[in-house]
């Protein structure tokens, strides 16, 4: 998907890329802000623009990958069955055009050309109890912090958020750097402590077999804390080195891979604040966490915009997996209808109890073998309403019948939903440059596999054409 290169983009370039965002986000707010459950209980079809409606009425799912989300299937050519009105023309170009581009610079992993469950570029050993997004993710941002880490001089890396440990242990016993793992839950430090053990056990017996390509003397596994890290406060473990530098002190480069939340927000504040941090790569994801007020805006540029605010809704939506769905479109399978399925439980729930709003429904499974009333009855019983209650049945097959109109408005949230990723990555790239700090956005993972594919990075020394290096897939 085309859009602005997240790299090289001058001061004032983002500046004015964040006016542009809020103003567009400001027009399309409504879609954004509506929740798909509440398609039929608030008629939102009929909030389009009524030219919108004729356009989009009846495409099929493949219809919408190829013309709204601009995803045509392999050789498919792009044909207008209809001349669509300028509006909706310019909501596409526009979503298109201000969204960071978030292609990487190879078209499909080549770790994955042989095997499409095992990375190629990592040994045996690192891809066990690793799925392959996992294997893609650890192996890419470790290599890029590997370098990251020599440029700058750093002497440790701080994982914040580290979970069961798979990139901590990449990066100390596969890249052979020291590594302070830091995670708030003891239980996943003590999965991680057992799969360190178990990594050195195996790379021990590998070594044996072949001490020419596998030699782990010098590395030692990373070392875990347990701590909860506040984006509020200083957070001294952090900064702890693990031992004496003869340089008299530790150049600290912090990293976390799909920090939720608030986590990334600690990440960038430590950098800025705390002399020993000389290097950040981070990954944020779950941006409807952030705290509100603290966690956005961050820059004092973005908080001057008319139409800054991002709603709990416009942030969850940011996380959705554009490129997932396209896939999902064009496959054109019965598990759309969940869309539509759950929007017509909505309009039952709330006749039987109106107070009752967007209750969490427990996944239903096989959702696509069910009849509408089969899939409403079943969900009135998880919302602990009677699943006799008598049903309109020709109604339900009323509602059943917008399907395709359910999943084209879905489509238009979504279309829209990396203008707000962009605006909250670039309140963070404003942040760090208001502190004089020099950061870029580099997309180092498939968007296909990981959705959240753009990483931050920011130093506290200038190293120009560097930022190329690290983005390169043989970095």
């Amino acid at each position: 998907m085309p859009g602005v290169s997240a790299r090289g983009l001058s001061h004032e370039e983002r500046r004015q890329l964040a006016v542009n965002l809020t103003r567009v986000l400001s027009l399309y707010r409504s879609i954004l802000d509506a929740y798909i459950i509440e398609f039929f209980t608030d008629s939102l079809w009929g909030t389009l623009p009524c030219s919108w409606q004729e356009a989009l009425d009846g495409l099929n799912p493949p219809q919408l990958a190829t013309l709204l989300l601009g995803m045509p299937g392999d050789g498919e050519v792009v044909r207008y069955r209809s001349v669509w009105p300028l509006t909706l023309l310019a909501l596409k170009s526009t979503a298109y055009a201000l969204a960071f581009n978030r292609t990487p610079g190879f078209q499909t992993p080549s770790e994955f050309l042989e095997n499409p469950s095992q990375s190629s570029r990592l040994t045996a050993p690192f891809r066990k109890h690793v799925r392959p997004k996992k294997q893609h993710e650890i192996r890419r941002l470790g290599e890029l912090v590997k370098k990251l880490s020599d440029l700058t001089g750093c002497t440790q890396v701080v994982d914040v958020g580290s979970g069961q440990g798979h990139l901590s242990r990449f990066m100390s016993l596969g890249l052979g750097l020291k590594v302070k793992s830091i995670e708030g839950d003891q239980r996943l430090v003590e999965r991680a402590q057992h799969l360190d053990q178990e990594l050195l056990q195996a790379l021990e017996k590998e070594e044996k077999r072949n001490p020419q390509v596998v030699q782990i003397g010098s590395r030692r596994s990373p070392h875990h804390v347990v701590q909860w890290v506040d984006p509020r406060t200083r957070c001294e473990e952090l900064l702890l080195p693990l031992e004496d530098s003869p340089q008299g002190g530790a150049r600290l480069l912090l990293t976390g891979l799909h920090a939720c939340g608030d986590l990334s927000v600690a990440l960038l504040r430590h950098f800025s604040c705390c002399p020993e941090v000389e290097a950040l790569a981070s990954v944020g994801c779950c941006y409807m966490k952030l705290s509100d007020p603290g966690g956005y805006p961050l820059s004092q540029w973005v908080a001057t915009l008319p139409g800054y605010e991002l709603s709990y809704r416009l942030r969850e939506g940011a996380c959705h997996a554009l490129e997932e769905y396209a896939q999902r479109l064009q496959k054109a399978g019965p598990g759309l209808r969940t869309h539509c399925y759950r929007a017509a439980l909505e309009t039952v729930i709330r006749h039987a109890q109106p107070k009752l709003r967007r209750p969490g429904v427990q996944g239903i499974p096989r959702v696509h073998e069910l009849k509408i009333e089969e899939y409403v009855q079943r969900g009135l019983q998880r919302v602990g309403l009677d699943p006799q209650l008598p049903l309109n049945l020709a109604a339900l097959r009323a509602h059943q019948a917008q399907e395709n109109r359910v999943v084209a408005f879905f489509s238009l949230a979504l279309l829209l939903a990396p203008l707000v990723e962009t605006l909250i990555l670039l309140d963070r790239l404003l942040y760090l440059q208001e502190q004089g700090f020099h950061s870029e956005l580099l997309p180092i993972f498939s968007p296909e596999l990981s959705p959240r594919n753009l990483v931050l990075v920011a130093t506290k020394g200038p190293l120009g054409q560097a930022f190329s290096v690290l983005e390169s897939e043989d970095s």
